[in-house]
Order: C-alpha cells, then sequence, then structure tokens
C-alpha cells in the first residue's frame, strides 16, 4: 500500500469538506503524517493521522496519544478541542489490538478537550470508532477508508479498493437509516390522522385503516388481483405508538451499525429484501384473516447481516451491546405473545442473511456478487410489483 497516496487523499477529501490543514506542531514532528480541523458548532474537531502505517508498538501508540493528549491540552486556549487520532493498518486489527488502541482515549471530564484513538483496518475499509461526542459525519469516516489503487489516482474521485464502481455517484453515501426512520414516523402520523385523527395518536390506527393504508394481509396479498406491493408497505405501519418506538429504537440501534459496515445502498437492499421475505414468509404460513404489519422483520434482517459479517470478517470486533437486547425482545415477545408475527421475524432474519451473502461485505464485492446482488433485487423487485404472482405460495407448504 502507498502510504503517502493515503494521506494526500486523505487530506484532499478532508478539505472538500470543510477541513482545514494545519502545520504538525514541532512536539509530533515526525509522528503525525496530516494534522487537519473543522470548526463545528461545539467546538474544534481535529482528525489526525498516526505517521506510521501499521503501528505494533503498544509503548509507542501510548507514547503518541499522550503527546496528542498534552498538546491539545495546551494549545487549545479557551477553546473546545477534541481530536480524532487514526492508527491505519493495511492488515486485519484484532480485537485485542482494537481495544487497546481505543483504551488510550484521553478525556477532560468537562468535555473541554480530548483525544479518542480510532484503528482503521484499510484493507477492508473499516473504522473501529467510538459513538457518542464528538459527533463525526459518517461521510468523513468513510473518507478515512478510502485507499487509492495507484499513485496516479490521487486526484480523481477515490474508491475503496474492494468496492465495483457505483453506476450512481453519491448513492452509497447519505443518511439510510434516517431517512427510513423519518420515513416511518410520517407514515405512522399519516395513518393516525387519516383513520380517527390525532387523539388516536398513542392508541394507533385501527384494523381496517391498517388494511386500507397497506397491512400485510393474505387475503389482499394473494388474492387473484394480487396486491403484493403490501410486502413493502407494511414495513412502515405500525399497530400504536408502543409498537412504533420499540420497532425504531431497535432499527436506530441495528440500522446505523449495518450502515456504516454496508454502506447506506446495500444497507437499503438487505432491509427491503429482508423485508419482503419476511411478509412472504407471514401470508404463506399464518392464517387469512391474520394482518401482519411493522418493520421488525426488516430489522431481523439487518441483525442477520451483523451476523454474517461477524462470521466472515474474521477477528474483527462487532459491538453487540446494545444490538442484542432489542432483537432478544423482539424474538421473545414472538414466541409467548401470540399476535406477534414470529414467521415475518424468522423470514427476515434469514432473508438478511442471504441479501448480506449476495451484497457481500467489505472485501468480498467483486465477482459473481456484481451481477447477482442486482439480480435479487430485480427479482423482489418484480415479486412486489406483483409481476411474479404469489397467488399459490400458501399452498406449498403443509
Amino acid at each position: 500500500m502507498n502510504y503517502s497516496a493515503y494521506v494526500e487523499s486523505v487530506g484532499s477529501q478532508l478539505a472538500d469538506r470543510g477541513f482545514e490543514v494545519q502545520a504538525v506542531p514541532p512536539e509530533l514532528q515526525g509522528r503525525l503524517a496530516l494534522l487537519v480541523s473543522r470548526q463545528e458548532e461545539w467546538g474544534r474537531l481535529l482528525l489526525a493521522l498516526a505517521a506510521e502505517l501499521n503501528p505494533s508498538d503498544p509503548q509507542e501508540r501510548e507514547s503518541l496519544a499522550q503527546a496528542c493528549g498534552a498538546w491539545v491540552r495546551e494549545a487549545r486556549g479557551d477553546e473546545v478541542w477534541h481530536m480524532i487520532l487514526l492508527f491505519p493498518f493495511d492488515r486485519t486489527v484484532g480485537e485485542e489490538e482494537a481495544e487497546a488502541i481505543a483504551a488510550l482515549e484521553e478525556r477532560d471530564p468537562g468535555e473541554r478537550w480530548g483525544v479518542i484513538p480510532w484503528s482503521a483496518d484499510l484493507a477492508v475499509g473499516l473504522l473501529d470508532q467510538h459513538t457518542g461526542f464528538p459527533p463525526v459525519d459518517e461521510a468523513v469516516a468513510r473518507i478515512l477508508t478510502d485507499v487509492p489503487e495507484t499513485p496516479e489516482r490521487r486526484f480523481v474521485e477515490v474508491r475503496p479498493r474492494y468496492e465495483a464502481r457505483r453506476p450512481w455517484p453519491g448513492l452509497d453515501r447519505f443518511p439510510a437509516t434516517r431517512l427510513i426512520l423519518a420515513l416511518t414516523v410520517a407514515y405512522y402520523l399519516w395513518t393516525v390522522w387519516m383513520g380517527g385523527g390525532l387523539l388516536n395518536l398513542i392508541s394507533g390506527p385501527d384494523t381496517l385503516s391498517l388494511v386500507i393504508w397497506g397491512a400485510n394481509y393474505s387475503l389482499l396479498t394473494l388474492a387473484e388481483r394480487t396486491q403484493q406491493w403490501r410486502l413493502v408497505s407494511h414495513l412502515f405501519l405500525h399497530g400504536g405508538a408502543m409498537h412504533l418506538a420499540f420497532n425504531m429504537w431497535a432499527f436506530w440501534q441495528v440500522g446505523r451499525y449495518c450502515e456504516l459496515i454496508y454502506g447506506s445502498a446495500r444497507m437499503l437492499f438487505i432491509y427491503f429484501v429482508a423485508g419482503v421475505i419476511g411478509g412472504v414468509a407471514s401470508v404463506a404460513v399464518r392464517p387469512g384473516l391474520v394482518i401482519s404489519v411493522g418493520a421488525s422483520g426488516a430489522i431481523l434482517g439487518l441483525m442477520g447481516a451483523l451476523i454474517y459479517f461477524a462470521t466472515t470478517v474474521r477477528n474483527r470486533r462487532v459491538d453487540w451491546q446494545g444490538l442484542l437486547a432489542p432483537v432478544a425482545i423482539n424474538l421473545l415477545f414472538g414466541f409467548v405473545y401470540g399476535r406477534v408475527d414470529n414467521y415475518a421475524h424468522i423470514g427476515g432474519l434469514l432473508g438478511g442473511l442471504l441479501a448480506a451473502f449476495v451484497a457481500g461485505v467489505p472485501g468480498e464485492r467483486g465477482g459473481w456478487r456484481q451481477l447477482a446482488a442486482p439480480a435479487l433485487g430485480v427479482l423482489v423487485g418484480l415479486v412486489v410489483a406483483g409481476v411474479l404472482p404469489l397467488k399459490h405460495v400458501s399452498t406449498l407448504l403443509p
């Protein structure tokens, strides 16, 4: 890997994002390859790249983090400064090594300054980064994993080495999790309003309103004049405020993490493929008079994608804290509470595993996957549109 080309590429892209290149202070000369900063609402965000690629000496990493902390503490004056200190690797970063780097964090108890170390596995384009303060744009985080293939490509649009060329520039760089969450909440408010007004904000829309506005209802989804679009619309419907709040909490926890790993476009691909497969499982197995609404099948699909990632990219830690709880509660409710659609949950989980396998984790996105992922997307689209009818699907199962 040409580390100088990577540093130059990162500096150029960050400059386009409003960062200013700063001179490395004398006490950090030779120890930092790049230092940039940008004024944020809360204070100044600094990004620094260690001068050494694959910094394996724990004492040297600790010494650099401490030196950066001392400089930030003294140089900031009365301002609020926080530095992200990136330790780059072009090899696999093991869990213990990533945790050791994260443990080098230094913070002022009053949040007036801090140094937050990140490790970056540039071979597969992943960051072991913190969540919380200071906030860092996802686009900025992705820039830190963009590795130019050759020095000649330093001044053109840089894509990760493992990434297939995108048909539409920027398609994989938008806030997909926030978009789905906002649309789901907005659709809930709309159905409540249309089904009796905001007095039903807590109890939610009645059954008739849910059916009218797109519930997954086998008598309609699998009807002679098929309404298979309900396989998607039911993901945005919820039976009450508690149902919505719980699902959106789970989605926020799992969706952001999945988006960080797979990217926005692939995360949406996994979400909708899993949701549709979960919807098909529901109408195929459940009685005809039962309706199904909610995003939980698709959310379980995102969890399936994280499971696939954890079992495929070895020695990469997955922050399961905060992820397993909402999923476990979803499944538990499904087994003890008869109204919960566990068939959609299980179908969504399996659909997410399939979609993640076809989309590919960082490092395995070439070859047959460049055709298989669009093919699966088209197939799911044809099912949702009713071009491929499912009216006999329930007869295939005992």
